[in-house]
């Protein structure tokens, strides 16, 4: 029983670091909007842009619950936002307990000088319109 609940106060902790609680689990899309501030000078950006997409593509697509992740470069090179959607907060928060997860994010955090994550329950969302010709 200690170690549920010393896994309990983990994954709240983990949550709450994102701006969530983990009494308010939800069945809607659970974004998180991470930005990253390139370390040192914006030559910097290519390397955590390569870093985030390659362990998405290694790690991400197959852990459950993920939906997509987006990463956008600021013109100027200084920043990085990561937007990355999870199915709910308790996939998120099963994710954060992966220690192959907490690996990635020691790598990104190395070429990251910091990171400011929330989390955000996805309330609209809006697509183009398809041309009608």
């Amino acid at each position: 029983m200690v170690g549920a609940v010393t896994k309990e106060r983990r994954a709240s902790s983990a949550l709450e670091m994102f701006g969530c609680s983990a009494s308010s689990a939800s069945t809607a899309y659970c974004g998180l909007v991470s930005p990253y501030s390139a370390r040192l000078d914006p030559s910097r950006q290519g390397d955590l842009v390569e870093a985030l997409n390659d362990s998405t593509a290694a790690l991400f697509v197959s852990v459950p619950g993920f939906v997509s992740a987006n990463f956008h470069g600021s013109l100027d090179g200084t920043r990085v936002i990561n937007y990355a959607q999870w199915a709910s907060e308790t996939h998120f928060q099963e994710m954060m307990e992966r220690s192959d997860v907490r690996e990635h994010m020691a790598e990104i955090m190395a070429i990251a000088e910091k990171a400011e994550p929330r989390m955000f329950r996805v309330r609209s969302i809006h697509h183009a319109l398809a041309n009608k010709a």
